[in-house]
């Protein structure tokens, strides 16, 4: 990959880095652990970041040995999620970033492993700032998504979506997770890790192979000059 990549598209994930909703997942989680004496811990919730909904219960139910189903879990789940995920926020700096890239005509998408009906939801108290992307939302309940992250089907379908001439190495995807930062690796995309430190095992120590072109810790430090995007 090119040292100073000449980006022409952005791919956005957005749990954890659109939308501040891995606090909220959190908070159902424990939740549902409650009655079973049992909390969240924040190696199981590392493993689950960025997965599709069955692959991350599956991880919970057998890190924690709950004695659920996945439908009796995932039921009890999106009861809470219908109530709790109407409130998301943005995260720091989406906005101005999002706003800054519409306003020059950057071509970006959405990227996400939720379902269609859970990204209305999420979004739906933010639909000005999600209608800069313009329809270009791909959900992990896609029926063209074949593999989920940390495949490279979802990025590679939203670039496809952007634009028919659009390389991978035009592309430069956003993601807070590692499986997502993996998953633009496969697509042969760069990347920008936005490390939210709140869900590091290790807030001391971050890990130096993170396998992204960037890593930083807020969309606020991201530099766009730097990958041939209008600055500033």
């Amino acid at each position: 990959m090119a040292s100073t990549p000449q980006i022409k598209a952005c791919i956005f994930d957005m749990d954890g880095l659109l939308l501040d909703t891995e606090t909220i997942y959190s908070e159902v989680t424990n939740k549902i652990l409650e009655p079973f004496g049992k909390t969240f811990p924040i190696e199981t919730k590392l493993k689950m970041m960025g997965r599709d909904v069955r692959t991350a219960t599956d991880i919970l139910l057998n890190d924690l040995q709950l004695p659920l189903t996945f439908d009796e879990y995932n039921n009890q789940a999106n009861e809470l999620k219908q109530v709790y995920f109407r409130r998301s926020e943005l995260m720091p700096g989406v906005e101005k970033l999002l706003r800054h890239l519409a306003k020059h005509s950057i071509p970006i998408a959405v990227a996400t492993s939720s379902s269609k009906a859970m990204f209305a939801i999420k979004s739906e108290r933010h639909g000005s700032v999600f209608d800069l992307f313009a329809g270009k939302i791909t959900c992990g309940d896609d029926p063209a998504v074949k593999h989920a992250k940390p495949a490279p089907d979802i990025f590679q379908i939203a670039m496809q979506r952007l634009d028919g001439s659009l390389q991978p190495e035009d592309c430069l995807v956003f993601e807070d997770a590692a499986n997502g930062v993996e998953a633009a690796n496969s697509a042969r995309m760069s990347s920008i890790w936005v490390h939210d430190m709140r869900f590091a095992a290790d807030a001391l120590a971050p890990p130096a192979c993170h396998g992204a072109t960037e890593r930083v810790v807020s969309l606020l430090e991201f530099d766009p000059e730097k990958y041939g995007l209008p600055p500033f």
